[in-house]
């Protein structure tokens, strides 16, 4: 046979056997077997020319459809058919093919559909549901699909976002008298659940399966379950599981169910009702495994309650279940979370003690923690022990140790960190110069951190709304507040919005230079952009309009933050107490002490400062007895009786 003459797929398998050879995944003596086998057709001598002209009227009659579809099995289960070559198998097989060629034909379907992004196949669902449309087209009596093929198609229309057409081939399917199984659900389900569909996939599981005599399976549960989680429905989780446990022997809920419930329960914060969950699972038999108690035990640690987590993890291990990294992990967030350094230690040695190697995340927590509580040095030793031990640092890892550095002003290890990562073969990204500019601007060396953000694009990195950020704190710092609006206009031509970080670092910036014109302006371009201030800079603005001397401003500025839906707190109050007091208006005074008490707040500390150093301002000296009988009201709790004492002396200042 002339190779001219021989059919593309015989060239595929040719190509296919040489790339395991050459692999050595396969012998020569196995590929020559392998041909025997699957293409009887093939010899190892040139054929007689009788047989040839007899394999050309055979090829003609498209009569090896069924050896062609072998072919493409054996490809398929060896994990050798690439989508390339299954696009070319199935312009191949399609005009030849009979009914039992849809096996086949799924095959190439699954492998398409599959497929990554590539020059050939760009959009590997959308090609499969394509190429299904032409088998379709190519009849019944040829080639009709199977409720395989519908699953196939099914799920590539949920992987494309086209939900309505899954939900128009399950029609198909039925109209065709085809009997819907589980799996045929189970994308569309998924589907539901990722648009927050969950009272459609709800339905879909508790009437509409049952409906077409179809009965939910494991999967079909666990995703509607997930779904619900994901939507903070746990309560209504709760109630499928249970509805599963009163369904019988068809689909008992089992520890999956009861984990991810469980693990959503967490989530939320509800670790009380992840415990109730937990108790049922062991009343009903079901043994916990390594997940559901690294769910409660996680859980726990978030809301801090380690004595707890410590009593399950204990029981966990008189239970033989032995905790996994990912285990360990949590209990040493809790504890470093809340400072408690020798507690983490004592929990990473035993972690070593069971046997059990920290992963990429336990150092990255071990790093990040003591870079923000300023031990950058033992952090260092801690990165250089992970690389010994033969655990790789990724980008995390990296990003903690210089924000660590940056935050101490050692540019020196910062750039040399930098510079390892690229040893190491790991790109700077845009976080790391953010970092570097932060150092920088830090440092007082604000040409360098611009000449690194004008350096960024050439990178192929975009300064993003951080980057904005940093340059304009540093620059306002210094003064150079010309420049920081300059960056501010840029910031808003490149598409970027700008955040209440960038407008609360510019209003600062101009208060501190007594430009206030410009920072009120800015602070009303922030509320008409729809970003509401939050406390912190109402009380800043407030503050520095009564040092201004500019009382009814202030007092306009105060009456603002209901509007903006912003609660005053104890900061407030007192702020605008000792502006009052300075300004000599004790009626204001006494009003927002009253306000303070009707909005549920205790007047503090510093309240009671400022109300004492406002009277000596203006002429009253409270006597030894006073100060004592306020002092004692204040050890007590008396506060009521503390502003009785108040009120009466404001009254004396008042008549003055």
């Amino acid at each position: 046979m002339s190779s001219r003459a021989r059919p593309a797929w015989l060239k595929k398998l040719k190509r296919i056997l040489g790339r395991r050879i050459r692999s050595g995944s396969l012998s020569a003596e196995a590929a020559h077997q392998l041909c025997d086998e699957v293409l009887p057709s093939i010899q190892r001598r040139p054929p007689p020319p009788a047989v040839l002209a007899a394999m050309d009227v055979w090829r003609a009659d498209r009569r090896p459809s069924w050896e062609l579809g072998r072919f493409i099995g054996e490809c398929f289960r060896s994990g050798d058919l690439s989508p390339e070559d299954a696009l070319d198998l199935f312009e191949e097989l399609l005009p030849q093919a009979r009914p039992g060629s849809v096996f086949a034909l799924n095959q190439l379907l699954t492998t398409v559909a599959r497929a990554p992004v590539s020059s050939t196949v760009r959009d590997g669902p959308a090609l499969a549901m394509s190429m299904f449309n032409r088998m379709a087209r190519a009849g019944a009596k040829k080639v009709a699909p199977d409720i395989a093929t519908y699953t196939i198609l099914i799920s590539c229309c949920c992987d494309v976002g086209c939900l309505n057409l899954g939900f128009a081939a399950l029609g198909q399917i039925i109209k065709t008298g085809l009997r819907a199984d589980a799996v045929i659900f189970t994308p569309l389900l998924r589907t539901l659940c990722a648009e927050k569909r969950t009272s459609d996939a709800v339905n879909i599981v508790v009437r509409r399966m049952p409906e077409l005599g179809c009965t939910p399976n494991v999967f079909s549960y666990t995703t509607l379950l997930k779904g619900l989680c994901a939507e903070k429905k746990c309560e209504e989780a709760v109630e499928v599981i249970h509805m599963m446990a009163e369904d019988g022997d068809n689909c008992p809920p089992n520890v999956v169910s009861y984990t991810t419930v469980i693990h959503g329960f967490c989530k939320e914060g509800e670790v009380g009702k992840a415990d109730t969950l937990f108790r049922e699972m062991l009343d009903h038999g079901i043994p916990p495994d390594v997940v559901t108690y690294s769910s409660i035990i996680d859980g726990l640690c978030k809301v801090q309650a380690m004595d707890k987590a410590e009593e399950v993890l204990r029981q966990m291990i008189d239970e033989h279940i032995m905790p996994n990294c990912a285990t360990y992990n949590s209990i040493l967030h809790g504890y470093l979370s809340s400072g408690q350094w020798k507690e983490a230690v004592r929990i990473l040695k035993q972690m070593f003690r069971y046997g059990q190697r920290p992963d990429v995340v336990t150092y990255n927590m071990l790093i990040d923690c003591l870079c923000k509580s300023g031990g950058c040095a033992e952090a260092r030793e801690i990165f250089n022990f992970m690389i010994q031990s033969g655990e790789n640092p990724n980008a995390t890892t990296y990003g903690s140790l210089l924000h660590g550095y940056a935050t101490e002003g050692n540019l020196v290890e910062m750039n040399n960190l930098i510079d390892l990562m690229v040893q190491n073969r790991m790109r700077p990204g845009r976080h790391v110069f953010n970092i570097q500019m932060y150092a920088f601007c830090k440092c007082g060396m604000l040409d360098d951190a611009i000449l690194t953000f004008n350096k960024m694009p050439q990178l192929g990195f975009m300064p993003d709304i951080v980057t904005y950020n940093t340059v304009i704190d540093g620059l306002c710092k210094i003064g150079r507040l010309d420049d920081a609006m300059s960056r501010f206009s840029q910031m808003i031509d490149d598409g970027l919005s700008p955040n209440i970080i960038t407008f609360t670092t510019l209003i600062h910036g101009f208060s501190r230079y007594g430009k206030w014109e410009k920072a009120e302006e800015l602070f009303y371009e922030m509320m008409d952009r729809g970003i509401p201030p939050d406390v912190i800079l109402f009380n800043s603005m407030i503050d520095k309009l009564f040092k201004e001397g500019k009382v009814t401003e202030a007092r306009k500025l105060f009456d603002l933050m209901p509007r903006a839906d912003v609660k005053p707190n104890v900061v407030t109050y007192n702020t605008m107490i000792h502006g009052y007091l300075l300004a000599g208006e004790v009626d204001e005074v006494m009003k927002l002490l009253d306000d303070m008490h009707l909005v549920g707040l205790k007047p503090t500390a510093v309240t009671f400062n400022n109300l004492l150093d406002g009277m000596v301002s203006m002429g009253l000296k409270p006597d030894v007895t006073c100060k004592t009988l306020i002092e004692s009201c204040c050890e007590d709790g008396r506060i009521e009786d503390v502003l009785t004492v108040f009120r009466e002396l404001l009254s004396k200042a008042d008549k003055l």
